[in-house]
């Protein structure tokens, strides 16, 4: 309910903005029809898109253009998969993981077509053979690739609304979680994948570094003194690391890293843990570990309630 006041207050706030910059002409509307402009993505490329494109496959940055009330025609059931049925009315399901089936994109006819920032040259001209593409940064800061799928798709100003309305939500809920001082503690988000233990570096999180105030521990604050740090696979014997933490926030991803928490309840180390002892540990699912702005809006209440429990 409050996501929808939120999307509500947003296309208030762009009404009255609508009305007081006046009333678009049926010649400028129809001098935008066919046109287009340059765009320089995220490899450095110019591409010479639609100014306002309307049939779009997203091959990367969904939640992005759900946030600004664009609906991609296609995208993959990996990128789609942690949306609702309503979000996901209409996009037609082109392939897995980040990867379309040629053909099922070409059937859509496009008008254009939005990668990721890693895409390879060969990938890059098997798709521009049939709409302009463009790329977008592989799991960049949030706000930054909703201001640049704003430029593309020519809703600049729907994006700075919601950036404003994001932040007046944060506030919003600092003051809800205001009598746990987070800004004194410190916190770290392990994700279990498989049989696995990761750090990322902290800015993969901003809900709980940013957003929350949690302050880092000494251990991953010492790694992060190191720029090109980005993830670390962690022993069960390095996890005493983490000993100064407050609370720790665990990501399982699947039914095997499911057992995988199980046998790790069960270890001593994980029991000598002071946020383990106080009860202090939170988990959550797959979607923590997405990048969009969509997953940043969904995590902010989601951590909230988790903390107020």
């Amino acid at each position: 309910m409050k996501r929808m006041m939120y999307s509500a207050c947003i296309a208030a706030g762009l009404l009255v903005a609508g009305c007081s910059a006046g009333v678009t002409t049926t010649e400028q509307a129809v001098e935008e029809v066919g046109a287009t402009k340059l765009y320089q993505d995220a490899l450095g490329r110019e591409v010479e898109i639609p100014v306002t494109p309307k049939r779009v496959v997203a091959l990367w940055t969904v939640g992005e253009m759900l946030a600004l009330n664009t609906k991609p025609i296609g995208s993959t059931e990996h990128l789609m998969r942690f949306f609702t049925e309503e979000e996901k009315e209409d996009i037609a399901i082109i392939g897995d993981a980040v990867n379309g089936d040629y053909e099922k994109i070409l059937a859509l006819a496009p008008d254009l077509i939005v990668l990721y920032g890693l895409a390879r040259p060969e990938e890059l001209e098997k798709y521009q053979k049939i709409a302009p593409t463009v790329t977008t940064a592989f799991f960049g800061e949030a706000m930054a690739s909703l201001r640049s799928m704003g430029e593309i798709l020519n809703k600049q100003q729907e994006a700075e609304a919601w950036v404003k309305a994001y932040t007046a939500r944060v506030a919003s809920a600092r003051e809800d979680v205001a009598s746990l001082a987070l800004a004194e503690q410190k916190a770290v988000v392990l994700q279990l994948a498989q049989k696995n233990i990761y750090l990322y570096r902290s800015a993969t999180f901003p809900t709980i570094f940013d957003a929350y105030q949690l302050q880092l521990s000494d251990y991953q604050a010492e790694l992060q003194q190191d720029k090109s740090f980005a993830k670390q696979q962690l022993s069960m014997e390095s996890l005493p690391n983490f000993a100064d933490v407050d609370r720790i926030f665990l990501i399982v991803n699947d039914a095997e890293s499911k057992a995988t928490y199980e046998q790790l309840q069960q270890s001593g180390v994980w029991k000598n843990l002071p946020a383990v002892q106080k009860n202090q540990v939170y988990v959550m699912s797959e979607r923590f570990s997405m990048a969009d702005v969509s997953t940043l809006d969904w995590a902010l209440d989601e951590v909230k309630e988790q903390l107020l429990q």
